[in-house]
């Protein structure tokens, strides 16, 4: 059962209390919202995850605000009193402003919605929505602890959760509002696992029970492919994403997606070994979050991969995750192989995804392509040359293909060890042009 540092019924239990605990300049965001509001007379509500995150006492970064009014429109005065950008998203009434605050990196993210009510014409499809009250917004929402808001202004501020949210939360459970929840949007399946497994709860019985009905009967098959990768992608950026991705093989719901995602050895594999090869490497955060596509997909076939790709729309990004990560393991027996020099190791995987080419050293069986792949990572991708091309004219090498040819060889001559710094590749050039190497 989870421990909530206030019940929601206390008199402190306002968004001054929640306000102090946002970091990078949340309060002054705070105020500038409030002025506005206060303006336009527009009732503003703190909603959804940073008021459920409070709550359990976690730190929170995403600030999102629900508006009974035009959330468009107080999105863009809020942007120009923040000295900040605004971006519209008419369909549904939505805006996100992103302003430079004090203490801030990169810029403060909010999000601001038309607090509206939403009817789902067929199942799996995207809502046909229509202005509301703060408690038609919070009925349409995934969860009870998502169901939950704080008022910005007025005499009233404090805490609705009419869903029974505060309950749920001591609970230490997730539950659906309505019992064709997960048929009306089928990516609350994967959402339902990703809150379990990061909030340490467990899914109300009748919830799960109905998941896995929703599961059965192919629900997911409604969803587009974009909606569907959003979800993993969510997934992927987790801070473990290991036991929501376990967890939703477990539930069925990866299976439904693809059926070859059935498997867990190759995620638990991943889930062991990942951050430590992780660490080593120093992939990019981007890169890191597409080391568990690469996890997911590393056991494929080439017909599965691209059957996957489809599916999914994936971008270019994606798709080369995929590809590569399964082209990788058809080349293992090479890699393997005692006597690869490390500059054809190097041949091989330029241009292969770093992702693809990480997991696939936590995911062999073979400790000695899993060695080679990250010593790859580690030193030879990082391995060039001293010299450059205007130092190989200079020696005498013709202008032209002989100097790319000359530096390609020469980077290859680090990588093999035959050469050690800028002396020896000078001797090795030398030697070259007297055995006349270069000419075309």
């Amino acid at each position: 059962m989870a421990t909530l540092i206030a019940d929601g019924k206390s008199d402190w239990m306002t968004i001054e209390a929640v306000a102090d605990g946002w970091s990078g300049g949340g309060p002054a965001l705070l105020d500038a919202l409030r002025r506005l509001a206060a303006d336009l007379a527009t009732p503003v509500y703190l909603v959804g995850g940073p008021v459920r995150d409070w709550l359990l006492g976690r730190p929170g970064q995403d600030l999102d605000f629900a508006v009974e009014g035009d959330a468009p429109a107080l999105a863009r005065r809020l942007a120009v009193e923040l000295g900040g950008r605004v971006v519209i998203h008419s369909r549904f009434g939505t805006a996100t402003v992103i302003a430079d605050i004090a203490d801030t990196s990169g810029g403060r993210r909010v999000d601001l919605v038309t607090a509206r009510r939403e009817v789902y014409p067929r199942p799996g499809g995207l809502p046909q929505v229509f202005p509301g009250t703060i408690y038609d917004d919070l009925a349409r929402r995934d969860f009870s602890v998502n169901a939950m808001a704080l008022p910005l202004v007025g005499g009233e501020r404090q805490l609705l959760a009419p869903a029974g949210g505060v309950e749920d939360l001591k609970r230490g459970v997730i539950r659906i509002l309505h019992t064709d929840s997960f048929v009306d949007d089928p990516t609350r399946l994967l959402r339902a696992a990703r809150y379990e497994q990061r909030l340490g709860f467990a899914l109300e019985g009748d919830t799960e029970g109905r998941l896995r009905d929703a599961v059965a009967q192919g629900c997911l098959n409604t969803v587009s492919g974009d909606r569907l990768r959003r979800e993993l992608a969510r997934m992927f950026g987790e801070t473990r994403p290991g036991p929501p991705l376990l967890r939703a093989v477990e539930l069925g719901i990866l299976p439904a997606v693809h059926p070859d995602w059935g498997r867990v050895d190759y995620l638990q594999r991943w889930a062991e070994s990942g951050p430590e090869i992780i660490d080593e490497t120093g992939l990019s955060s981007h890169c890191r979050e597409l080391t568990w596509l690469a996890a997911l997909v590393y056991p494929l076939s080439e017909n599965a991969g691209e059957g996957l790709i489809s599916r999914l729309n994936m971008p270019k990004s994606w798709e080369a995750v995929v590809q590569d990560s399964i082209g990788l393991r058809r080349q293992e027996g090479v890699i393997a192989d005692p006597d690869l020099l490390p500059s054809r190791l190097c041949g091989l995987l330029e241009g292969v995804n770093s992702a693809a080419v990480a997991a696939g050293a936590g995911l062999t069986d073979s400790p000695a392509v899993s060695g080679a792949l990250r010593r790859y990572l580690v030193e030879l991708r990082h391995i060039k040359p001293a010299l450059r091309g205007d130092d190989l004219m200079a020696m005498g090498v013709p202008p032209g293909p002989a100097v790319g040819k000359g530096l390609v060889e020469l980077r290859a001559a680090r990588q093999d060890g035959r050469v050690r710094d800028a002396a020896g590749e000078r001797r090795w050039v030398g030697e070259c042009l007297a055995a006349n190497d270069f000419m075309e």
